[in-house]
């Protein structure tokens, strides 16, 4: 089943850019919660906003082309959910 928060949506609002592969990053009014290519989706469908990263406008835009490496997307997943977990939307029992 697919997991969506609305709260884990909108907390990229404001925040810094986690991809930050784009020359021109910029933090803070174009960031969004970007959801990363897993093996979670399938046609017309996103993954799961457990995948997902902050990422300003040019540097989602880099992620949906596909030019954004396995490496970069574990990084800022990973520095993404850290701020998830200290925003208390995400828990680890």
């Amino acid at each position: 089943q697919y997991m969506k928060s609305k709260k884990i949506r909108d907390s990229a609002r404001g925040e810094d850019c986690s991809l930050r592969v784009s020359s021109n990053c910029q933090d803070g009014e174009t960031v969004i919660f970007a959801h990363l290519n897993s093996n979670y989706r399938g046609t017309g469908l996103k993954s799961p906003d457990l995948f997902g990263v902050y990422a300003c406008h040019l540097c989602h835009t880099a992620l949906d082309s596909g030019d954004v490496t396995s490496a970069d997307q574990l990084r800022a997943l990973q520095e993404t959910q850290m701020k998830l977990v200290s925003k208390s939307l995400i828990t680890v029992k």
